[in-house]
């Protein structure tokens, strides 16, 4: 890689030191005295004679499942460093972690990164380095000759190019009679207007490399659902920025991972677990599974994919399965280690240590069977499951759970086969930790909701007393404000000069936060206008200024946002500032706020017009009682 050399031995910069500062530890040598006295297990299988000690490196270390493999590696006595992307990561406060080193974003900056990690292994030694997610393991293994002096826990290049290309994945599988859903591969927007009619929705739609190299430096996109031409075109749109592009029909059945290690294609252990809960609801990473016996059609998919591949490591091949009809459908194979890695281990599956003895020795000893019927749960993605589940209603994706299946699920807490992600009495400050951070996170969450809620009931007070109708037939100049001044405000503006009669002198100006001057309005607000006799092909963004602010006579703001920002700009023009959403009031409008509908559906932006088109008839009706009793 050019620009791209070993670094000089010495010391690890400034943002590589050790996350753990003297107090922490002393609070996890506090908590693991407890549980050691508590004898909670019989702690890590002791040293056999001879048997000396090996230094792990696990990148990613923001993720769970870094956490997982931390666990497990040190209860076999490896020393383990973790690193990562992000401050103070979970586990940095691990009683596994030997060391935490922090590195740059390999998604932002890719060189930066290889750069940091070249440096780091010339001065800390690594008998094994073991990157969990794509975001390392893409440019690792495309700069693998560049670490050619270092161990990497990875599968050869010609077989991980497989498994992280989706489309020559579902190639492979439609090759090799393994049942994949209906695929369509597009590289072009163009090609959809082709395919469309070939098309039942909803649609899946999936980037064909879930983390692409451009020329912005990588990128992550997660596969999504369309529901209509409208929503499948913007996502088609977003996703190919990054990469091809595969369309899919939908196959409806539960999340089922076949989880394995293997060597040279042979399958040397496996594992199986259900998806009880998803997040989001329509599908995506899990919150809460459970360890099942290996269904024979899923195992038998899953050793011809890999023995096809000839690959070696970890993987996990990921279906829909539905057990009544017992059919399944591919839905990927991720060639490194899963998110759902805290259930296989806590049911006995421990991958890590397996990987670790695979990568170290070539060969992988006898481990025992994993115990089924075991359940694992993300406590934070959990908790944002059951939100969700209160927000939602069913829909031809979105299959809403029932009461009492949301209370049955809850009740495994109280099982001995229940556990969690990352609370562990062996090691119990991690997940004190994410505790705070989950309450603490709904605490700015309930103060935010009690200050929209002020913020609501004070602004519809004001256009209930008539202090903004005063105000208002007391103005020559208004002003609308949102964020970006091309959607919003810009179409407040339009609609507001198209009420006004010339007779009337007043001045409508709108404007917003952006930096980016002269933006034409929102393509997709200006063809919702004009299909609703309004026109904003004139319309340019302008950047708020305290000048503006001053001429103003009274401005209207879509969101409290938006007040607090302009009250920050300049105070005093708080008294002169009002929610233009307050002035709309019944069921379906419980806060103040127009919603911003950029890059939404299309849904969003008639909704958004409605809003917008009510509130300017009410403030031109204000002006005109005014101005026709004078």
């Amino acid at each position: 890689m050019a620009g791209l050399k070993r670094a000089a031995s010495g010391r690890v910069t400034p943002d590589c030191k050790k996350a753990h500062s003297k107090s922490v530890k002393q609070v996890q040598l506090f908590w693991y005295s407890i549980a050691t006295l508590r004898q909670i297990n019989n702690g890590p299988p002791p040293l056999t004679h001879g048997q000396t000690i090996k230094r792990i490196l696990v990148l990613d270390g923001d993720m769970v499942s870094a956490l997982t493999i931390a666990r497990s590696l040190a209860a076999r006595h490896y020393v383990v460093d973790t690193a990562s992307p992000k401050a103070a990561p979970l586990v940095a406060y691990s009683n596994a972690v030997n060391a935490n080193y922090r590195y740059p974003d390999p998604l932002v900056d890719e060189t930066a990164f290889l750069e940091w990690l070249l440096k780091h292994l010339d001065q800390e030694k690594y008998e094994l380095v073991i990157p969990v997610t794509e975001r390392s393991l893409v440019p690792l293994a495309k700069h693998r000759s560049v670490f050619s002096h270092a161990r990497m826990a990875m599968a050869d290049d010609e077989s991980l190019e497989l498994v992280l290309d989706k489309a020559a994945t579902f190639a492979l599988a439609e090759r090799i009679g393994v049942s994949a859903p209906q695929s369509f591969y597009i590289s072009d927007i163009d090609e959809l207007a082709t395919l469309q009619p070939q098309l039942r929705f909803p649609v899946v739609v999936k980037p064909s490399h879930s983390v692409s190299a451009g020329s912005e430096g990588y990128s992550k996109r997660n596969v999504s659902y369309a529901n209509n031409d409208h929503e499948l075109r913007q996502q088609c749109r977003a996703c190919l920025r990054h990469s091809s592009v595969i369309l899919q029909s939908y196959f409806r059945g539960l999340g089922a991972g076949v989880e394995l290690i293997a060597k040279q294609g042979e399958i040397l252990y496996a594992f199986q677990h259900l998806r009880l809960h998803e997040v989001p609801l329509t599908g995506g990473g899990s919150s809460f599974r459970m360890s099942t016996e290996l269904e024979p059609a899923l195992l038998d998919a899953a050793t011809r994919l890999i023995r096809e591949i000839h690959w070696t490591g970890v993987a996990m091949v990921e279906f829909k399965w539905n057990p009544e009809t017992k059919e399944y459908c591919l839905m990927e194979i991720n060639g490194r280690f899963w998110g759902s890695l805290p259930l296989a281990v806590a049911a006995g599956a421990d991958f890590p240590a397996m990987q670790a003895e695979l990568s170290l020795t070539g060969k992988v000893g006898a481990y025992p069977a994993y115990r089924r019927g075991v359940y694992c749960r993300n406590l934070p993605s959990d908790v944002m499951w059951h939100e969700m589940v209160l927000r939602s209603q069913s829909d031809e994706i979105t299959q809403v759970p029932s009461f009492g299946s949301v209370l049955k699920d809850l009740s495994k807490v109280l099982s001995p086969k229940h556990h969690f992600d990352t609370q562990c009495l062996r090691d119990p400050l991690p997940g004190l930790i994410e505790i705070n951070r989950l309450l603490a996170n709904y605490g700015r969450r309930l103060r935010d909701t009690l200050a929209e809620n002020l913020f609501t009931v004070s602004q519809r007070l004001l256009w209930r007393n008539g202090t903004v109708r005063e105000r208002l037939r007391a103005s020559k100049t208004i002003l609308f404000i949102c964020y970006g001044n091309i959607n919003r405000s810009a179409l407040a503006q339009s609609l507001m000069v198209a009420r006004l009669p010339t007779t009337w002198n007043l001045d409508v100006l709108s404007a917003g936060f952006h930096v980016e001057e002269q933006r034409p309005a929102d393509p997709r607000m200006v063809q919702v206008a004009a299909a609703n006799g309004a026109d904003l092909t004139q319309s340019r963004s302008r950047m708020v200024d305290k000048q503006m602010l001053t001429e103003s006579d009274i401005i209207f703001v879509m969101e409290r946002e938006h007040r607090n920002r302009l009250v920050a700009l300049d105070p005093t023009v708080a008294s002169k500032t009002f929610s233009l959403g307050a002035c709309l009031t019944g069921l379906q409008r419980p806060h103040a706020e127009i919603a911003d509908p950029y890059n939404k559906s299309e849904t969003v932006y008639r909704a958004c017009f409605d809003d917008v088109q009510r509130a300017v008839a009410r403030i031109a009706e204000e002006l005109n009682v005014h101005h026709v009793g004078h």
